[in-house]
């Protein structure tokens, strides 16, 4: 598999409500061979390899935004608009964004220079919190907060697809299909209905956690059917990644605390694609405990190819304040560093390692908010 570019960062100003989106060059952040430096093997403890955040090289200013988009904006409403990585699994092109607002309208963008914007059909219906997964040449989009069908006027599921030539966006040929939403939409109205958790199994198959109910989906994207997979959840937080070279799927797993880099095994056999309860293979931590003021925001992981990794986190820096008029002391976020590391998943006799290879930090707008394609 070749190695992925550029990771793309989309940033939420608050102020205006805008949105931009950057990309990020990932050949920074991998030692180019021994004359550089060589990669240092994690343990799960952030004790070998790891680094302090805050003591990390200052990697100076991000790249300007190669796009900015503004919502529509409704009387109560500022709108929104959510980016989703349209994953090219066919040739040998790059990865196209493609991007909804509050509205259900679309567009796509290649991200080369100069980028390119294409508008698309409109969606059934918005989404509040998406994301997505690519299956061949399609790409599946979830609401992460799904809701059982209201008519034709709710759709939490829907798959965006071409009869005509894939790379050719300029074709009217695609469209959007509505798609029946995960069945736990359909349980106890009390229970939180998020979706924790996601990843592609056995080339074609969706599958998605909620924590609340403890229960995971499978959604067959041939057959257009949901199935339960069991009374357990994936191990991970949002997308996990599948590494056929390791057998394994890679992802940040919330379950110790750090929110740690994680390999599991989903499957009770590769041929077959019978899922179980995960087994977790191992777990590794990147950075070593930052300072008591910094505190762990939101951690990405995004699959880079070639078994590489870019690891993203982002840290609230805080600073302690008394109230005169009640003399009582709060935390204040007055700044927002994002810490990226590249790491690789290596076999290593029988067992597989995770080694560091560079790290860099960026100070970001405390007022807006990110996230990670």
């Amino acid at each position: 598999m070749s190695l992925r570019r550029f990771l793309y960062l989309v940033a939420n100003d608050c102020g205006d409500c805008s949105y931009s989106l950057r990309r990020i060059d990932t050949s920074r952040f991998f030692f180019g061979g021994s004359t550089e430096g060589t990669p240092t093997p994690l343990d799960s403890s952030g004790g070998a390899g790891a680094a302090d955040p805050s003591a990390i090289e200052d990697g100076g200013h991000l790249p300007d935004p190669m796009i900015n988009l503004f919502p529509p904006r409704m009387e109560l409403d500022p709108g929104s608009i959510g980016f989703m990585l349209f994953k090219n699994k066919v040739d040998e092109g790059h990865d196209k964004v493609v991007a909804t607002d509050n509205m259900g309208q679309s567009l796509i963008c290649d991200p080369d220079l100069p980028p390119t914007v294409h508008y698309l059909p409109s969606m059934a219906s918005p989404k509040f919190s998406p994301f997505s997964l690519t299956v061949g040449n399609s790409l599946y989009v979830l609401d992460a907060y799904p809701r059982a069908p209201n008519g034709r006027k709710r759709h939490s599921f829907e798959v965006l697809s071409s009869d005509e030539d894939h790379r050719s966006f300029k074709s009217k040929a695609w469209y959007w299909s509505p798609l029946d939403p995960p069945p736990h939409v359909y349980g106890p109205s009390h229970k939180s209905h998020f979706i924790d958790s996601y990843t592609v199994v056995a080339g074609s198959n969706i599958v998605v956690s909620n924590k609340d109910s403890q229960q995971t989906y499978c959604f067959d994207t041939v057959n257009r059917t949901w199935n339960k997979a069991g009374n357990w959840v994936l191990p991970f937080n949002r997308l996990a990644e599948y590494l056929p070279e390791h057998k394994l799927w890679f992802g940040i797993s919330p379950i110790e605390e750090g929110y740690r880099f994680c390999g599991a095994n989903l499957v009770a056999s590769l041929d077959s694609g019978e899922m179980r309860p995960p087994l977790v293979h191992r777990l590794w931590k990147e950075y070593a405990e930052p300072p008591p003021e910094w505190s762990l925001a939101q951690t990405y992981a995004v699959h880079l190819g070639s078994s590489k990794f870019c690891i993203i986190r982002f840290f609230e820096i805080g600073k302690l304040h008394v109230c005169p008029e009640h003399h009582e002391s709060y935390k204040r976020e007055e700044e927002l560093q994002a810490v990226l590391t590249g790491v690789e998943v290596e076999n290593c006799g029988d067992e597989v390692r995770v080694v560091k290879h560079k790290s860099e930090r960026y100070k970001l707008d405390v007022n807006s908010s990110y996230r990670v394609l």
